[in-house]
């Protein structure tokens, strides 16, 4: 069976990582991680094939979530972008991100799920 796609899960916190990627590798999705913005990026860098989905915390040290999205923006055009976060304003970080997602934590595993089936099936942002 194809993997309905390919993760670039980041957040600082080791559980929480370990957790969405347990949820998200048990589901069908191919999931690469980093646990943080700046390592994020050497794995973006160094992953051969498309990444469909950036799951990113927001606040994290050397490289926000916000920073690491436009960063990968620039290099991978049309990459889908989920934020995670318990302490994060929506409307400002979705208005300068207005193709992303904002899902506050905590939130149960079928949220998770339902959130990036639904962004996996909608179409690229231009």
């Amino acid at each position: 069976m194809e993997s309905p796609g390919t993760i670039l899960l980041v957040d600082d916190d080791e559980a929480v990582r370990r957790l969405l990627q347990r949820v998200l590798t048990e589901n069908g999705f191919h999931v690469i991680e980093a646990a943080d913005g700046a390592e994020a990026l050497e794995v973006a860098s160094a992953f051969p094939r498309p990444i469909d989905l950036l799951l990113t915390d927001v606040i994290m040290p050397n490289l926000n979530g916000a920073a690491l999205a436009e960063r990968l923006l620039d290099e991978r055009p049309g990459l889908k972008v989920l934020f995670i976060s318990g302490y994060v304003e929506k409307q400002l970080l979705l208005a300068k991100y207005p193709a992303s997602v904002l899902l506050q934590k905590p939130f149960t595993p079928d949220a998770l799920l339902a959130v990036v089936r639904q962004l996996l099936a909608s179409p690229t942002p231009e």
